[in-house]
């Protein structure tokens, strides 16, 4: 055997006993260590996690509650729907967010260190264990139930003194854990008292003193009104007046009685709204402003849960009142841009006429000026026009437009502009007509042939010449000019 050769096999020796000693550095050794560190980071836990049929892990999911802090005990429960209900000491929807709050806290808090193996039962008073100053107690099908109980806060290193039910060890946890437990009935109870979930909603009845109005829809369909008159709503801006509605939260709850009842004034509310979700849930609601103006509103709520009194801010009253001209469908054109292949605009001069151009290699596409002569039509105006055309919306009021041509300007002589698919066959005319001043702006007859007001600056924008929808002229260059 050669030098070389020999050199070669004991490199190549070298190499598989380095690797054999990193192999054995990772399993035997780091592995290792980092399965001690995942067993000492278990066993921190308050919360063991519990064994899946697949062999693998997960968190407990509890969901019953029984909470006792600042002098309440409420105990909840999870719905089928994920929301949380407070079935002690009154029936009443709870507020999700801070009943998960408590469940996170259980499952992702971590024991810090031992306190005291065994404590005394002055141990427990220093430590402010008994009586503990909260106590929460949380269970599931099939696990054993958590009490955790939590007393004083050491100052010296942010932490609170806490034990659990069947362990008589007093740790040390986060002081943070205390803040998310500490948890009174006000605390833990809906505050969302004038609103709904806008999901599942197929029915809205809303009598106020200023406005009376009932929406309804199929599921997952679109909103239509059915009073004052049959008519399209606008779904997306409900959907938004429902969120706006959330924003009025109870700020105290008054012990119902028909002495309240009558010291609010809600039994003759100034607006009321029934909302129904199909035939499974109906939320009644009754706003009333009190005596003074510049006191809190009253809201009366009757749900699944039962009846709520309670104190909300004043703007409850006029937000729930909401006109239903802000509500009603007001595109002018319900014409989609790409569906459009021909304009038509009258003038003074006659009428424009233009028509889109689409190759059928599928190239660019483009628009031509057809009447009052043959030209090549700038694309950025056509599309600009086409979309101030698509996206006008009327004016929200709740005044009964006039329908007199001799009022509107809405007669035979007056301009229109209508839109045309590719088969010739008319998808939406607009007739413009003269000013309005109340509201401001101008009548306008759109496609469904009712009597709208629409900005006037839209209105003014439409082109009138051939001109407004031609490429732009070159800049004349003056030869002498640099002489």
């Amino acid at each position: 055997m050669s030098a070389r050769s020999k050199n070669l096999w004991t490199l190549l020796g070298a190499a598989v006993v380095a690797a054999a000693l990193g192999l054995y550095a990772y399993f035997g050794v780091m592995r290792q260590d980092e399965r001690e560190q995942e067993k000492k980071l278990a066993a921190e836990r308050l919360v063991q996690p519990v064994s899946r049929p697949d062999g693998g892990t997960e968190l407990v999911r509890y969901d019953r509650l029984l909470v006792k802090a600042n002098g309440d005990t409420t105990e909840l429960g999870r719905l089928p729907d994920q929301s949380w209900v407070i079935n002690r000491p009154l029936k009443a929807a709870a507020t999700v967010r801070t009943a998960e709050d408590i469940i996170g806290t259980l499952q992702y808090s971590r024991v810090k260190g031992t306190v005291e193996e065994h404590p005394s039962p002055e141990d427990l008073k220093r430590f402010g264990l008994a009586p503990p100053a909260v106590e929460v107690t949380a269970s599931a099908d099939g696990v054993p139930p958590l009490t955790l109980r939590i007393g004083a806060a050491n100052p010296f290193n942010d932490t609170v003194y806490v034990q659990r039910e069947g362990d008589p060890k007093v740790y040390a946890m986060d002081r943070v854990a205390r803040t998310s437990l500490e948890q009174g009935t006000f605390d833990l109870r809906d505050k969302e008292v004038v609103g709904v979930r806008d999901l599942g909603v197929t029915r809205i009845d809303v009598h106020g003193r200023k406005h009376s109005w009932t929406v309804a829809r199929a599921p997952g369909q679109p909103y239509g009104f059915s009073r004052p008159a049959a008519e399209p709503a606008d779904t997306a801006a409900i959907s938004a007046w429902l969120s706006e509605l959330h924003g009025f939260k109870a700020t105290h709850f008054i012990d119902d009685s028909p002495a309240e009842r009558k010291r609010t004034g809600v039994e003759k509310p100034e607006v009321e709204a029934v909302f129904e979700r199909g035939t499974t849930e109906t939320v009644h609601v009754r706003v009333a402003g009190g005596k003074t103006d510049s006191g809190p509103a009253y809201v009366l709520r009757e749900d699944q849960f039962g009846v709520t009194l309670a104190e909300v801010p004043r703007g409850a009253i006029a937000t729930l009142d909401k006109s239903p001209a802000e509500l009603r469908e007001r595109n002018v054109v319900r014409v989609k841009p790409e569906d459009v292949a021909r304009i038509r605009l009258s003038s003074g001069d006659g009428a424009l006429v233009l028509e889109r151009e689409r190759p059928v290699d599928g190239g660019p596409e483009s628009w031509h000026l057809r009447s009052p002569r043959e030209a090549l039509a700038d694309g950025f105006k056509v599309s600009s026009l086409l979309y101030a055309l698509t996206s006008l919306r009327a004016e929200a009021t709740d005044e009964k437009l006039p329908t007199d041509p001799g009022k509107t300007g809405l007669g035979p002589g007056a301009r229109t502009v209508t839109l045309e698919g590719s088969t010739g066959n008319a998808l939406a005319k607009l007739v413009v007509g003269g000013t309005s001043s109340k509201p401001a702006g101008t009548f306008v007859r759109d496609d469904r042939g009712q009597v709208v007001i629409v900005p006037q600056d839209r209105i003014k924008a439409l082109p009138r010449r051939a001109e407004d929808l031609l490429p732009a002229a070159p800049p004349v260059v003056d030869a002498d000019a640099g002489i």
